[in-house]
């Protein structure tokens, strides 16, 4: 005679099974790290030069070279043609990088060609080498001017909008947040800090084809952005996932074999899932609802066998297998079909859930810590 706890050690084995399932389906898989939210913007912050190392001090016959150069420099100026003149200011600094001379006459350069970041960095640069003078003023009230200029080149309304943008988004709010950066982006004329929220927005409402194109446009309107790189490898990232966006069909195939509608679920199709599951446990409670009863009676009677006169009682549950039977065609049915409808969502541009209507999520397994205790999450299904 087996054990009596033979017949559940293959139950007691299920759990195990089923995590080591969830986690090799790899059903949604994480969303790569999204960009983070540009928060300062021109008069945010306080203005303040980066400080700058101590230059090497260069040589006699470097320092002859660099003022050789200036001077043809300052005969380019004369002549207009100012692009002469940087090229060949910044190699007289790069021979004599501690003259504050040459770094405030690149600076103006710099300025008149509209090249005004890289004239605020000169200006810094020779007010780093200068102590005090004329030069040291001039270059100071400059500074200051093109500070001052960069700062109204943003309206107010568009800063208001830009900061409501960024406490929608720390708050979760990020319908909000995209609200507020598109009427940042229109009342700054096209402010590429809000275009780049925008596109950040998008991207973690689970529109990728969007995000991708707001930022794809946030480079244009800067395309020498110090962060250009990576803002172009999750530009690529986000056109892949425009590609391959919506629900795994053979996740959706293997989760509905596991169990009758949550195919369904995991695609978003929470009305579809309910009939499955409601169709396939209907006909397993009618299997078990239908059954015979046989009663052996001691002596033949007419009608119902009294309590006394039993012999034996058998249960017998004649369409069990077939209710089963019929079970299992309804959740492979639904397997089928959620297969088929996911592999037709796969290509389309919408994230899923479709809409906030048939909004039902799978939860595979997850390890979390909260008030120090660890909690192992197996499987769950959360509705909207």
């Amino acid at each position: 005679m087996p054990p009596r706890n033979a017949r559940s050690a293959p139950f007691r084995a299920f759990p195990r099974c089923f995590i080591w399932l969830a986690l090799a389906l790899g059903a949604v898989p994480a969303a790569a790290q999204t960009l983070p939210f540009q928060r300062d913007y021109p008069g945010s912050t306080p203005f303040e030069c980066r400080p700058f190392a101590s230059p090497v001090v260069a040589s006699a016959e470097a320092r002859a070279q660099a003022g050789q150069l200036a001077s043809t420099a300052a005969q380019a100026v004369l002549l207009g043609d100012l692009e002469r003149a940087d090229a060949l200011l910044e190699r007289a600094t790069e021979l004599d990088p501690a003259s504050a001379d040459l770094a405030y006459r690149r600076a103006r350069v710099l300025e008149n060609r509209g090249a005004l970041d890289d004239a605020t960095e000169e200006y810094c640069r020779s007010l780093a080498l200068l102590d005090s003078g004329d030069t040291a003023e001039d270059a100071r009230a400059r500074l200051d001017a093109l500070v001052a200029a960069e700062t109204e080149q943003v309206p107010s309304q568009a800063v208001a909008a830009f900061e409501m943008g960024l406490e929608a988004a720390d708050g979760g709010a990020m319908e909000e947040a995209l609200e507020a950066f598109r009427v940042a982006e229109a009342e700054g004329g096209d402010w590429p800090a809000a275009t780049y929220n925008r596109g950040v927005t998008l991207e973690r409402l689970g529109r990728p084809a969007e995000a991708a194109q707001a930022l794809s446009y946030y480079l244009e309107l800067l395309p020498d952005a110090p962060d250009a790189l990576a803002v172009s490898r999750r530009i690529g990232q986000l056109q892949s996932l425009a590609v391959t966006s919506g629900p795994s069909p053979g996740t959706a195939l293997t989760l509905g074999i596991l169990m009758p509608g949550l195919g369904h679920f995991y695609s978003g199709r929470t009305g579809g899932g309910l009939t499955v599951l409601t169709l396939a446990a209907g006909a397993v409670a009618a299997g078990f609802l239908m059954k015979e009863v046989d009663v052996t009676c001691l002596t033949p009677q007419q009608g119902a066998c009294p309590p006394d006169q039993v012999v034996s009682r058998t249960t017998t549950r004649p369409y069990l297998t077939a209710s089963l039977a019929a079970a299992a065609a309804v959740g492979i049915a639904g397997a089928i079909e959620a297969f088929v409808d996911a592999r037709g969502r796969r290509g389309s541009d919408s994230s899923f859930p479709d809409s906030a209507d048939d909004a039902g999520l799978v939860v595979l397994p997850g390890l979390g810590v909260r008030q120090g205790k660890v909690e192992l999450g197996l499987l769950g299904l959360r509705f909207r």
